[in-house]
């Protein structure tokens, strides 16, 4: 989802843009990464691969490899032609406590995904002084089309459904990619590198989450709040993931709108495409 955002956002203002499947390219195999490098010449090298979070609980060998190794390779090969890197890394680095936390506080890391993307984190940002690590919150938006559009997926159940069950004791902040990959933009472009949270403004329950996609779809279906017991998972992932966006305030970059807001405007897009 966010790789297909930022490829359109560069093209729509004229970047020329180098966008390889898995399949043309695999970030694990590092002389595929090398020349592939080395044939593009990129200014700027965006690392959006990862293994996701239960997935990572289910191998962790290949989350190391992915998430880790593969990372600090990729760090050091873009190093080496002083190109600057771009890691997208993880809102999940943190505790139970329900606050939001900034770039400055602690980590906690509870899951194979965490301990293996934070791990990507610190060694991109060691191997090539040229990293910005983002920090996004819970992304949403882009096309219907998504497997994963939460949004989409919300609504589609909501239309079937009198009642929604939803996590009231899980906390992010929802980010819509299409706000997110402008500030990026506006990060890398000051030339400040090092590490950003970038997330749209507040923070909620996944219950409220899904109570904001409701409301601005336009339906009345009702949201229960209940225990995240009842959504049982391998990995088990922090109460809270909502993130201080101190180092863009910092920078003196404004902030994302609030996350209520960017549903609203994401649902409009949705619709339009659903030809609504």
């Amino acid at each position: 989802m966010l790789a297909t955002a930022l490829e359109s956002y560069y093209r729509a203002n004229g970047v020329e843009v180098k966008a390889p499947t898995h399949a043309e390219l695999d970030v694990m195999d590092r002389k595929a990464v090398a020349d592939a490098l080395a044939a593009f010449k990129p200014d700027q090298v965006f690392h959006t691969a990862c293994l996701h979070v239960d997935a990572s609980e289910n191998d962790p060998e290949l989350a190391y490899k992915l998430n880790s190794w593969a990372s600090a390779q990729l760090a050091r090969a873009c190093a080496k032609q002083k190109i600057e890197l771009i890691y997208i890394s993880s809102c999940g680095y943190f505790g139970d406590e329900v606050k939001p936390y900034s770039e400055y506080d602690p980590v906690v890391l509870k899951t194979v995904y965490a301990r293996s993307k934070y791990e990507g984190e610190v060694l991109a940002l060691r191997e090539n002084p040229r990293t910005y690590a983002i920090r996004p919150g819970w992304l949403f938006g882009g096309s219907v089309k998504h497997k994963k559009n939460f949004v989409y997926q919300r609504y589609l159940e909501a239309q079937k459904n009198q009642i929604l069950k939803s996590a009231g004791d899980k906390f992010g902040t929802p980010t819509l990619v299409e706000d997110l990959v402008p500030k990026i933009d506006e990060i890398v472009k000051t030339g400040e590198t090092g590490l950003y949270h970038v997330t749209n403004s507040g923070g909620g329950s996944r219950a409220d989450y899904v109570k904001q996609i409701v409301k601005s779809c336009g339906l009345k279906t009702a949201v229960e709040a209940v225990d995240s017991s009842a959504f049982p998972r391998r990995a088990n992932v922090p109460n809270c993931e909502i993130l201080h966006n101190w180092n863009l305030k910092y920078l003196g970059l404004a902030p994302l709108p609030t996350w209520e807001e960017a549903i609203d405007r994401y649902v409009k897009v949705m619709f339009k495409e659903l030809g609504q």
